[in-house]
């Protein structure tokens, strides 16, 4: 595996490792359509999804967003991270799996998987959802290993809850992470993680998100740095009548961009989406959030 050695610069980090992104394949296998992780999926039966938010970043530090275009498949082994993984956006897709030789690990304390490909040239990083307690999303992001040579993506995907559940009064809080994949000034690539925190007022359709503690790291088994300049807060609303959620988010280093979200669950259990975010001398920012009540 390629060594990554991560040096704080005044806000930032910068690598020492190449490569080009690119995906790996999976080996096929039948698939169950989602409806919830305890309820529908055994131990390394693989799940399908559809109908995903997803946020792509290029190299330029633009984005492009989709409400409804993610799909993945992805195989929850017993002890909690993923055997393989493939998700796509509208624009781009990977895939990995541990029996095809990619390297698929808990990082960040358990929080996500980190993966890499055997040929070292795609890192990702996708929440696990025993280690969040839920039952009806996930999320990831990935992009290149090392040097940031292509664009990357993001997906949030799960079971959308229907209209009819969003309250039109009231407020609810929801927890949970996001991850990501930043790209420092000097086009480095690292997979990031955070805590996150968004408030649903319903009386006015608005979410209120944040993140905190956001730490990186360069891929599987490389040590983790504390990142503060990339904690986020964003506002997000939606229309009456839908449950599709668009809003904007900045940085502590001056990143912006836009998000993306969706209640998951019939009860809107959880929330999730994406986000996208760049700034000049600041580097780009892709990944996917989620949080349960």
């Amino acid at each position: 595996m390629k060594k990554i050695t991560l040096v704080f610069l005044p806000i930032l980090i910068s690598a020492c490792a190449g490569g080009s992104s690119s995906s790996s394949s999976g080996g096929s296998a039948s698939t169950n359509a989602f409806t919830s992780w305890s309820a529908t999926i055994a131990a390394n039966t693989p799940a399908s999804f559809t109908g995903g938010a997803t946020s792509t970043m290029a190299l330029d530090g633009t984005s492009v967003q989709a409400d409804s275009d993610g799909t993945a498949t992805l195989t929850l082994g017993g002890n909690g991270i993923y055997s393989a993984i493939s998700a796509a956006t509208p624009t781009g897709s990977t895939s990995f799996s541990a029996a095809n030789g990619d390297t698929l690990q808990s990082g960040f304390s358990g929080a996500t998987t980190i993966a890499l490909n055997k040929s070292q040239t795609t890192v990702g990083s996708f929440a696990n959802p025993t280690y969040f307690g839920f039952e009806y999303q996930t999320f990831g992001a990935w992009g290149a290993y090392g040097n940031a040579t292509t664009p990357a993506y993001a997906v949030s995907v799960g079971s959308p809850s229907p209209v009819s559940a969003i309250p039109a009064v009231g407020s609810l809080t929801f927890t949970g992470g996001a991850t990501g994949y930043y790209a420092d000034p000097g086009k480095f690539g690292y997979v990031t993680n955070a805590n996150m925190v968004a408030v649903v007022t319903f009386d006015n359709r608005s979410v209120a998100f944040t993140t905190t503690n956001t730490t990186v790291t360069g891929g599987p088994g490389a040590g983790t740095l504390s990142a503060p300049a990339l904690n986020m807060t964003g506002n997000l609303s939606y229309a009456a009548g839908t449950n599709a959620m668009t809003g904007t988010a900045t940085t502590a280093n001056g990143m912006s961009g836009n998000m993306n979200g969706k209640f998951y669950g019939p009860g809107i259990n959880e929330i999730g989406g994406t986000y996208a975010v760049a700034g000049s001398g600041a580097g780009s920012m892709v990944g996917g959030f989620g949080g349960k009540r």
